[in-house]
């Protein structure tokens, strides 16, 4: 039985299927529940690499993705595909970044560095380190921050078939989106964060087992948790006024990006969570398991980044916010969240008229390009299309105008009547106070449409260690927000995928000796992995 695998490279976890090539079934799938480069997010990742070395940050995700291979077990691989931004795959690849971290001609030409084309090409699998002998497809990039995940969504939610206004929004860390009006697209990327995968959330994780990803209101409120299928299940019960939870049904261990969407749902219309105030500073979920004001403050900023970005391509395509028919919503978040709570939140539009739930689509056009590569040229003429319509959010005055004012609501507790005021003042249309009667669609129950006969939960097998001769006060230990460093006598070790990376750096500021650097870290991998053919 001839094999592929199909490989959605995420920037807060990657996500791996193996494919029957006869009958194009899923076999199996593993999924790897964090990104293993050190960082919360794409830019941290992209730092990290700039600051430490592209063959350091291209090793670490080869290690990983060469575990979750390994975890699938393949016996007559053919193929890879991978889907993903362009950070992603370009580390994956092991090529040039810099020019995706420089968004100015002159930036460019004063570090002499030349933008990449980075149209969909197939490279070896020898040759990057993945797999000999073995075809490795990688799709375009659109521009520096819109890469294939953009055109996933695009294509495999429906989007481009509909003939009426729509949008669609990937909702993870980068939050590509995309607005089509008539035979215009507009497309922008907004730098959401990873709250809105259950990271930089202080007790938060991806959407795996014992995630809570959902409340319902049910003599109280429920917590709704992912089962060992993800599928979701009642979990224990909360109650918001008095801070307290009764541990029943499946056991909570964090909160997932579309938990956070319904917990502060449910503190808004509860008057609980005042932003960016919680009635008695805390909210407790689970055993171990809190929500805390700086977690309503996370929040905040990645629902201001989306509805900016969203309200962003309304304006610029001159249309009014009712003349937006359908909205689509991918990416895990995508399928798990309540899209009433989504819109009460900000983060979908108020006003479509239907809402469809599309789940992962990343994953889905790797798999298509792994059952058919020839699919490869269809997408690099594709992407030629989308450029001509693009808004950099970084440098767009509309974007920052509304970005703004969405910073005063959430983070400094501005009233809704401010901002609307605020955004007339600056020709922006306000946002509206009622909201549509909606249609909701939901394409799968599970962000992963085909799970196969197994789900693995893998862990990254690489990480940092260093002998640092110290007092052993583990202040740095300690101070480490992620509990990604440990220590045993003089021997430390860095969990490259639970830190924060260059962004941080609390565990050698607070180290009171300073003897604690973290450039005396060096890379450890797994010993090599290697797959019957």
């Amino acid at each position: 039985m001839d094999q592929a695998i199909n490989i959605d490279i995420g920037t807060s976890g990657i996500r791996a299927q193996l494919l029957n090539l006869t009958d194009s079934s899923v076999l199996r799938t593993a999924i790897l529940s964090r990104n293993p480069l050190p960082g919360a997010n794409v830019v941290d990742h992209m730092d990290f690499a700039i600051s430490y070395g592209q063959g350091i940050a291209h090793e670490i995700l080869i290690s990983a993705i060469n575990s979750l291979v390994k975890d699938l077990k393949p016996e007559n691989l053919k193929r890879i595909a991978v889907c993903g931004n362009p950070i992603q795959l370009s580390l994956f690849e092991g090529i040039e970044i810099r020019d995706l971290a420089f968004a100015g001609k002159n930036a460019l030409e004063k570090i002499h560095v030349k933008p990449l084309e980075r149209n969909g090409h197939i490279v070896s699998g020898n040759e990057i380190g993945i797999y000999a002998d073995v075809d490795v497809i990688i799709p375009p990039s659109v521009r520096h921050e819109i890469g294939a995940d953009a055109l996933a969504m695009m294509i495999k939610s429906g989007f481009l078939d509909t003939p009426e206004t729509c949008m669609v929004t990937d909702y993870g860390t980068n939050a590509e989106m995309a607005l089509r009006v008539g035979d215009r697209i507009y497309t922008g990327s907004a730098a959401a964060g990873p709250v809105i995968e259950g990271q930089q959330i202080s007790k938060g994780m991806l959407a795996t087992p014992g995630a809570i990803a959902d409340l319902k209101l049910s003599r109280g409120w429920q917590a709704l948790v992912l089962d060992e299928k993800l599928r979701l299940v009642e979990g224990p019960r909360i109650d918001l006024r008095n801070r307290t939870f009764k541990a029943t049904g499946y056991p909570a261990k964090g909160i997932t990006g579309t938990g956070v969407i319904a917990l502060m749902y449910a503190g808004l219309v509860t008057g609980i969570i005042k932003p960016p105030i919680i009635e008695g500073g805390i909210i407790r979920l689970g055993k171990g398991v809190t929500f805390t004001e700086e977690d309503v403050i996370e929040a905040g900023k990645a629902f201001g980044a989306l509805r900016a970005g969203h309200l962003t391509l309304m304006h610029e395509a001159g249309i009014a916010y009712e003349d937006l028919e359908t909205m689509y919503i991918c990416g895990a978040s995508g399928t798990y969240v309540d899209p009433l709570k989504a819109r009460f939140t900000g983060i979908v539009p108020a006003t479509p008229k239907r809402i469809i739930q599309c789940g992962n689509t990343s994953l889905e056009l790797a798999k298509d390009l792994a059952l058919d590569p020839d699919y490869l040229s269809y997408l690099n003429e594709m992407k030629k299309s989308v450029l001509s319509n693009h808004i950099m959010f970084a440098s767009s005055p509309t974007f920052e105008a509304i970005y703004v004012q969405e910073i005063a609501l959430w983070n400094e507790g501005m009233p809704l009547e401010k901002y609307n005021s605020n955004l007339e003042r600056s020709g922006i249309q306000p946002i509206p106070q009622k909201f549509q009667e909606i249609i909701i669609e939901k394409k799968s129950e599970t962000d992963i449409h085909e799970l196969g006969k197994s789900l693995e939960i893998v862990e990254s097998k690489c990480g940092f260690t260093a002998t640092i001769q110290c007092s052993g006060c583990d202040t740095c230990v300690k101070e480490c927000p992620e509990e990604a460093l440990s220590r045993e006598s003089e021997s430390f070790k860095i969990n490259n995928e639970r830190c924060l990376g260059t962004a941080c750096r609390r565990c050698e500021e607070r180290c009171p000796e300073k003897r604690f650097s973290i450039s005396d870290f060096k890379l450890e991998l797994p010993e090599s992995i290697e797959i019957g053919q």
